[in-house]
């Protein structure tokens, strides 16, 4: 298969397997619903940030 790559980056392709995802199945309720309940569990109430993620 290195020469497929090889053969397409040759001709200017770029090709990488696609991934599978969920994501375009996931319902917005269900996922506002759940960010709510995951809220009250934030220590001292701190909105979520790069910084203080764990």
């Amino acid at each position: 298969m290195d020469w497929l790559s090889e053969l397409l980056h040759r001709e200017g392709f770029r090709w990488k397997r696609t991934r599978d995802s969920v994501r375009h199945k996931a319902a917005p309720v269900l996922q506002q619903a759940a960010r709510a309940q995951l809220e009250h569990l934030r220590p001292c109430g701190k909105p979520h940030t790069p910084e203080n993620a764990t």
